[in-house]
């Protein structure tokens, strides 16, 4: 190419980018939405607004947490999967999402291909309780009680295929007993139930077990999750008691809609982790129950998989089919 053609050309080019370059505006330029799908005063909530706290402060811009309940989270759920993917809608994602796909047959929204997993920042484990007067000290004679009353321990749930649920059958899958699951119309009501007498046990969060235990109210077989929860450690999990790789408790993180470009997704992932890494937000976790369970985007994205798998199965091998 002559040299004056090669002067010519670059500053063309040069040019011709820039427009390209300014349709490209900085993140964030506007308040960004949080939408979470459960009711305030919960513990999604919870994390909601400790995230949105930090990453105003980070952005400066406003983070504002749009509580968007029903359907088990789907609501919200839906609305972020057909939102804009310029990062200034982001979901706080829950385990409810995968759950979901087993219970429903027309889904307003694919659990694994509709959202861009950024941060998966904890988990929430839950624990086996029993009332006091049952008689079985530990897992193993739980299990042993089953086998020898066919149905006629009750556990309490607090819904169709939540955690509480899902724990249920899967420990009667993987002990091979069976169990009869009787469901309320929240948690609280489920551990009044449990209280009273009115049913052998539940699957609590460990919110509502932790005081109930320490009053000596309810009698703690075992947690869920992979390690032993910090703030009860004189209690096993149920995979160390002879069940290997049970696992099951609520995930959440933050997700955007489908379609996000890469380096997007990387500023997000960064400034999320950011945001989770203060020190007074994860002592707050802690104190509201919360376990840290941290993965990035190819992380969170393995986990969802692997759940929304995992808990189709279950729920199939139960007999429970999507409505």
């Amino acid at each position: 190419m002559p040299r004056l053609t090669r002067r010519l050309f670059l500053p063309a080019a040069a040019a011709a980018l820039a427009p390209a370059a300014r349709a490209q505006p900085a993140f964030p330029n506007r308040p960004v939405r949080l939408v979470s799908g459960f009711a305030p005063g919960g513990a999604t909530d919870i994390l909601a607004r400790s995230m949105a706290d930090r990453l105003t402060a980070l952005w400066r811009q406003s983070v504002v947490v749009e509580n968007r309940p029903g359907a088990g989270g789907n609501i919200a759920a839906e609305f972020v999967a057909r939102a804009a993917p310029d990062g200034h809608v982001l979901l706080l994602g829950t385990s409810a999402q995968v759950q979901a796909a087993g219970l429903f047959a027309r889904l307003p929204y694919h659990p694994l291909r509709d959202f861009t997993p950024l941060l998966l920042m904890a988990g929430y484990p839950v624990a086996l309780v029993v009332h006091p007067a049952v008689p079985a000290r530990n897992l193993a004679e739980f299990v042993a009680l089953a086998r020898a009353r066919p149905g006629e321990l009750t556990l309490a749930s607090s819904g169709i295929g939540n955690t509480p649920h899902l724990a249920a059958l899967l420990l009667a899958q993987m002990a091979g007993v069976e169990f009869t699951v009787v469901q309320y119309t929240g948690a609280a009501l489920g551990q009044a139930a449990v209280l009273n007498g009115e049913v052998t046990g539940a699957f609590q969060s460990m919110v509502l077990a932790k005081p109930a235990v320490e009053a000596g109210r309810e009698r703690a077989l075992g947690t869920t999750g992979a390690q032993r929860w910090p703030e009860m450690p004189e209690v096993p999990t149920i995979a160390e008691q002879g069940y290997p790789g049970f696992e099951a408790g609520s995930w959440f993180g933050i997700q955007g809609p489908p379609g996000m470009a890469p380096g997007l997704v990387e500023r997000l992932h960064t400034d999320l982790a950011t945001a989770f890494a203060d020190p007074t937000l994860r002592t707050r976790l802690a104190a509201a129950g919360f376990g840290l369970r941290e993965a990035g985007p190819a992380g969170f994205a393995a986990v969802m998989e692997e759940e929304f798998t995992r808990w189709a199965r279950v729920l199939r091998e139960a007999g429970i089919r999507p409505e």
